[in-house]
């Protein structure tokens, strides 16, 4: 048996080195494959490197199938091919290797800023505006809360494609709210701001839709009895009570009606009485009577404070001083005293 593997180890040489390719070629083709690699593109690089060992597969396939009899002789060609084939591997590897590298530090950057939106999102948005400033809170309206929170973008309100976010007068407005402001009074009142000048006031006009609903801007009649309106074909929006139900409908992901879809006064009725004082943006407001019923909305540059309300004096929800409302009451929606 010794002298068997004696007589392979030295026959076997022989046959190595009619193929074998010189070191000195091998450092060549590794010095140009280095060179290439530093003035094209990586992905472009590897991309052509594949066609290329594809093609030259092919071509010796095709070359053995037709004719293995009249191959020339063997010379450099063949070897430097298997060299720069596997010179080929070796740089798909470590382009691979690479890929992968980068995603997980990509899948590792993502959950960390997943990370800081939820310690965000938790200590309530005071560092919002120190960390982007004017950054405007996204609503994913066919979401719960929980996930609309942790949605933060410029743009504003996204349900089925529509996008809707304050603007003008409502964004300044939205801007200036206190930076403590708990999580669902700042819901709120984003979900109201989000509509002033977009949604017309339709007497009995209600909508339980989490987001945009697309009854909005389309002509009906007015059914609901008690207003001069009655009757007509206005284009189909929300009255005063129905705005209120909408926005907090949509903050609390569907499981919050201020009272239970009734009027202003069944509103009024589901909530603590406040001083005036004490009004903060997202309580209700309301007018005498609980004839006209709002949502506080912050204060403007004077510190007057500011109202977002379907007025049907204005024929759409908008922002306004408080003019006209004497009374405020608290949700027990925000579990506040």
């Amino acid at each position: 048996m010794r002298d068997v593997k004696t007589r392979a180890a030295m026959e076997q040489p022989k046959t190595r080195q009619q193929n074998a390719m010189p070191r000195a070629a091998v450092r060549i083709l590794q010095r140009r494959y280095a060179q290439e690699k530093r003035e094209r593109k990586p992905e472009e690089y590897a991309t052509e490197q594949v066609q290329q060992g594809a093609a030259d597969a092919a071509q010796m396939a095709v070359s053995v199938h037709r004719a293995p009899q009249k191959m020339p002789p063997t010379t450099s060609t063949g070897p430097q091919r298997g060299a720069k084939r596997r010179t080929q591997r070796m740089a798909q590897r470590r382009m691979l290797q690479r890929t992968k590298s980068v995603a997980h530090k990509a899948g590792q950057e993502l959950e960390r800023v997943a990370q800081a939106v939820g310690r965000t999102v938790r200590s309530g948005f005071g560092g919002i505006a120190a960390a982007g400033g004017g950054v405007v809170l996204v609503l994913l309206l066919a979401l719960p809360l929980l996930a609309a929170v942790v949605s933060l973008s410029p743009a504003g309100i996204v349900a089925d494609g529509r996008t809707v976010e304050p603007t003008g007068a409502a964004l300044e407005a939205w801007e200036r709210l206190p930076e403590d402001l708990s999580v669902e009074r700042r819901m709120v009142v984003t979900y109201a701001l989000a509509l002033v000048d977009k949604v017309d006031y339709f007497w009995g006009g209600k909508s339980l839709v989490l987001g945009w609903d697309d009854r909005w801007g389309e002509m009906m009649e007015v059914t609901a009895e008690g207003d001069d309106t009655t009757g007509t074909e206005r284009p189909y929006g929300l009255d005063c009570s129905g705005f209120v139900d909408w926005a907090f409908y949509n903050a609390s992901g569907g499981s919050y009606i201020p009272g239970q879809g009734g009027g202003a006064a069944a509103q009024h009725g589901q909530c603590a009485d406040i001083p005036w004082e004490e009004v903060q943006p997202g309580d209700l407001v309301f007018y005498p009577e609980d004839d006209h019923v709002g949502i506080a909305a912050g204060r403007d540059g004077q510190g007057r404070l500011l109202v977002v309300h379907c007025a049907a004096g204005v024929g759409w929800v908008t922002l306004s001083c408080s003019n006209g409302f004497t009374q405020a009451a608290r949700p027990g929606w925000y579990g506040e005293e």
